[in-house]
């Protein structure tokens, strides 16, 4: 049966304020709930079918009937907005993401967020969102709710990954190394995120866990810089650090003894350096940059070549 809800205000504006005791009275009060009752209760049922065929929309993929007709329910809504209505400011914002406006998408998402709704497609839309427009807190806020909310959630893999790339901007760190293991192995081969763990690791002086991911990286790509780097500068630091310890003692202490210690550590800074000095010459082949000629001219002072320590240097400058 179908009300006519300007009618029921009518009707319900038109009664007397009956001052009389009694039935009447009774009648009148109970009539008027009867009337607010059917009233709202019409309005209700309208807009759950109404949303119901936005759903129905979006689920086939024509998201801008969808659009259209949860923009539509949305103007018809009253001022005071209550939870239920998150469902429809969730479908605008989703199918307004799926047609490029990202603007609007964002502002009704927001809105159901506000009213507490919880939608799987919700929360993707709006980390992609926020990711858009570099809102890297709200991105990451919204990421770890997925996690939280949705832990069989299609998108796992993908959001874990996504957060794991986070880490690096935001330095959490610790959430990474908590969020690495739980990346499918897909995630684990992959160089972008192989390069963030080893960047990480270095932060963190994990040298065991770098020498590892490098050497898995260069199995997954031979010139890959960020590995090569990593093992040039290993052995770099490694000679130079040991021989500056070696000399200062020695100066420290002018003994035959110490400078016979001396002249045996000077023998493994001498192989540290040519193992850093491959490394670094096969970077500078592949990436002249003046960085590597600066440590390349370094390399060569230390093992005497005057010549090409002073070639290398004038690349750096």
């Amino acid at each position: 049966m179908q009300f006519n809800v300007i009618w029921l205000r009518v009707i319900l504006i038109s009664l007397p304020v009956m001052k009389c005791p009694g039935t009447i009275k009774k009648f009148t009060t109970s009539f008027k709930c009867m009337l607010l009752i059917l009233l709202f209760g019409c309005s209700g049922a309208r807009y759950l079918e109404r949303t119901n065929r936005v759903e129905q929309a979006y689920n086939e993929n024509d998201f801008q009937k969808a659009f259209a007709t949860a923009e539509e329910i949305i103007r018809d809504l009253p001022g005071k907005q209550k939870p239920e209505y998150g469902k429809v400011f969730a479908l605008a914002g989703n199918s307004a993401y799926e047609l490029g406006k990202y603007e609007r998408s964002l502002e009704y998402l927001e809105k159901a967020l506000r009213l507490d709704y919880t939608g799987e497609s919700m929360y993707l839309n709006l980390a992609a969102l926020y990711q858009r427009i570099d809102n890297l807190s709200k991105e990451i806020e919204i990421l770890e709710s997925y996690i939280r909310l949705f832990p069989e959630g299609k998108e796992m893999s993908r959001v874990r990954e996504r957060l794991f790339m986070t880490c690096r901007e935001s330095m959490n760190y610790d959430l990474a190394m908590n969020l690495w293991p739980l990346l499918d192995d897909a995630s684990r081969s992959e160089i972008t995120n192989l390069e963030l763990y080893l960047e990480i690791n270095q932060v963190l002086e994990n040298d065991s866990i770098c020498e590892a991911t490098a050497e898995k990286i260069l199995g997954l790509n031979e010139v890959n810089e960020t590995a090569l780097k990593w093992f040039a500068e290993k052995y770099y630091w490694k000679a130079e650090n040991r021989y500056q310890s070696e000399l200062d003692a020695y100066n420290r202490n002018k003994t035959h003894k110490q400078y016979n210690l001396l002249l045996n550590a000077f023998k493994k800074v001498t192989s540290d350096f040519k193992e850093s000095l491959e490394y670094f010459t096969r970077l500078y082949r592949l990436y002249p940059d003046p960085g590597y000629a600066r440590y390349l001219g370094n390399i060569y002072a230390r093992l005497n070549n005057e010549e090409k320590a002073r070639y290398y240097h004038s690349k750096a400058r």
